[in-house]
């Protein structure tokens, strides 16, 4: 069968279509490549770049040219599976700077320059055989003739993508076809592709199909397209994702690889997501009796929230918990509980040395009652956040999935696997931060929060009926098992432990209360003018920066130090080289000093 990324609603309509050409409706038939003649194959120009720790070519080619196919259309190209641990052990953030690939065009009457995109995409679910997924960093290029086969040509990004995992890179067409003057053609190796590797997928009027069932047989060699970057690279971390601190000399409690992974898999914690989740932010906050251990400081909370193994914990009894376990110890931090929290609130605070431990919570739409109901919960540690994608990183008291390839990092390089023995983790040193997308527009509301959706379903059966806060409880049942049920997964609730007041200072080097404060724009949303006001309580370095939905940059309003007291900046709507954006979503961030806020605000056209 063809393995084609589509909605399965139309996809036995057009199975009946699939080999036919039809002039009057969308067709599709296998595609035949070209072969290059013997006499215009070339040996390699040079050898690829030796592997590093830093440097590394992700190649998936022979980069011995075989086969080229001149007849893509506009929004139609190739997408190759790239995977950084090519680069060694532990290579993330990866930072991709270039991409590479041969053009080729057989005669004059190819069409030059050649218009493309490039594209970094996500790896659906997690696993490559469900094809290329969002697009994380996107690039327009203009690729002169000079530059074609056996010229290897090279195009850098302008601003390098960062990624936590496994990603496709994607090369698309950008200007229409034209049968007279053909756009020059991307080259695959001159071997014959293994079927279904899914490491090779072909675009092809906006569906992606997986290489062998493209093509017809025998299916053409690997696309040769490369990602040229930077492995562990310390502007990934900066930039883009913010992390909580390594502490690998705090005493007696270090957390060398910044948030612990605690695992409530083991001495019958079955049930104990929120009283591990906490014993993260307390071991990085260096709030455990000494001599310790992390399955005492578990147990110990789990008295102290009233954890049942059957319900679980409930989060008036982890307020209350807290409360008492930091006056027993005498520990200078205090919580605080935030009913439907705001990402970016949650952002902001976790940047300012507050830890958070996060209440999701599984609802699904039961279409013959018309009505949203509540699996159950579960509790997760956030352990890093990027603004700019909106996804979070968690430390996942019952799963790692990071380990298994999905988004996330695993620390340290030399991680011990541990299937079947749950107690690796109660070595800080050891973690596995899982990465999820979040949704701050919330596409199906349920009655549990219409704020912050995050993409993880897939535990929802195990937690049902746990975790359960008072006031969902009337609307919490096991859903139906016959998978047709709409499901969500939504962020109920964050229990956040800080410093008290009298720790004005905290341990990453900021304060409380923030150095400013940052309005929401005015008007909202807005046509082609509005205004972002700030207050500075010192004066600082600013940057005031313009995101777009993908997290990608498209203006600086402001950058450099400015005093203290109100600052008034407008925005007309236009990017960095004074060109119009369309209507949509977009984020300003303000960064000041070592703090950083950001809203949202909507342009409409």
């Amino acid at each position: 069968m063809f393995r084609k990324l589509m909605p399965m609603a139309v996809a036995s309509a057009l199975f009946v279509t699939l080999f036919c050409i039809n002039p009057l409706a969308w067709s599709f038939e296998r595609h035949t490549p070209n072969p290059i003649p013997q006499d215009q194959i070339f040996p390699p120009s040079a050898a690829n770049p030796e592997r590093s720790a830093a440097f590394c070519e992700i190649t998936n080619d022979t980069d011995y040219p075989g086969y080229f196919y001149d007849s893509l259309i506009q929004g139609s190209g190739m997408a190759v599976y790239m995977n950084p641990e090519y680069c060694g052990a532990s290579p993330y953030p990866f930072k991709i700077t270039d991409v590479h690939f041969y053009t080729y065009a057989e005669d004059e009457t190819y069409r030059w320059p050649l218009l493309v995109r490039v594209n970094i995409r996500e790896v659906s679910q997690g696993d490559s055989c469900s094809g290329p997924g969002q697009v994380i960093c996107y690039q327009d290029f203009s690729v002169p003739a000079d530059s074609g086969y056996p010229l290897m040509m090279n195009l850098s990004l302008s601003s390098p993508c960062c990624v936590d995992g496994p990603f496709f890179l994607e090369i698309i067409y950008t200007e229409a076809f034209d049968p007279a003057h053909r756009n020059p053609s991307l080259l695959m190796d001159a071997e014959t592709a293994p079927a279904d590797t899914c490491v090779n997928w072909m675009n092809w009027d906006g569906e992606y199909w997986e290489w062998s069932d493209f093509w017809a047989p025998p299916p053409p060699g690997n696309a040769i397209i490369r990602a040229t970057g930077y492995t562990q690279d310390p502007d990934c971390e900066n930039h883009l994702w913010y992390w909580k601190a390594d502490k690998p000399d705090q005493t007696p409690f270090p957390a060398p690889s910044g948030m612990p992974d605690f695992d409530q898999n083991q001495d019958e914690w079955i049930a104990y997501c929120g009283p591990v989740a906490v014993a993260n932010c307390l071991w990085w906050y260096n709030a455990v009796p000494e001599e310790w251990t992390a399955p005492q400081l578990i147990d110990t909370l789990a008295r102290y929230f009233k954890t049942n193994p059957t319900w679980g914990t409930f989060v008036d009894s982890m307020e209350m918990g807290l409360e008492q376990y930091f006056s027993d110890y005498g520990f200078a931090l205090q919580e605080s509980t935030f009913h439907k929290p705001d990402f970016f609130e949650m952002e902001d605070s976790l940047k300012r040395c507050q830890d958070i431990i996060l209440l999701l919570g599984w609802w699904y739409y039961n279409e013959s009652l018309e009505q949203w109901y509540r699996e159950g919960g579960h509790f997760v540690t956030m352990a890093g956040v990027c603004s700019e994608s909106l996804k979070i990183a968690v430390s996942d008291p019952d799963a790692d999935k990071a380990e298994s390839g999905w988004p996330g990092r695993v620390r340290p390089p030399d991680h011990p696997p541990h299937p079947g023995d749950p107690t690796v983790h109660n070595d800080p040193t050891y973690v596995c931060h899982d990465i999820y997308q979040s949704t701050v527009d919330i596409p199906f509301p349920s009655p549990g929060n219409e704020h912050w959706e995050i993409d993880y379903v897939w535990a929802k059966g195990r937690y049902s009926g746990l975790n359960v806060p008072q006031e969902f409880i009337s609307v919490t049942r096991p859903a139906p098992r016959d998978g047709k049920d709409l499901y969500v997964t939504e962020v109920e609730y964050a229990v956040m432990i800080c410093p008290t007041p009298s720790a004005v200072e905290d341990e990453e080097g900021s304060s409380t209360p923030k150095d400013f404060e940052l309005d929401q724009n005015y008007p909202n949303p807005f046509n082609n003018q509005t205004v972002i006001k700030f207050n500075l309580r010192r004066a600082a370095e600013v940057s005031l920066t313009i995101y777009n939905i993908l997290g990608q940059k498209v203006r600086t309003l402001a950058e450099g130090r400015m005093n203290a007291g109100s600052q008034t900046i407008g925005w007309d709507g236009k990017d960095d080289k004074g060109n119009d954006l369309s209507s949509g979503i977009y984020f300003y961030q303000l960064k000041a000093g070592q703090l950083t806020e950001t809203k949202r605000l909507v342009l409409l056209k």
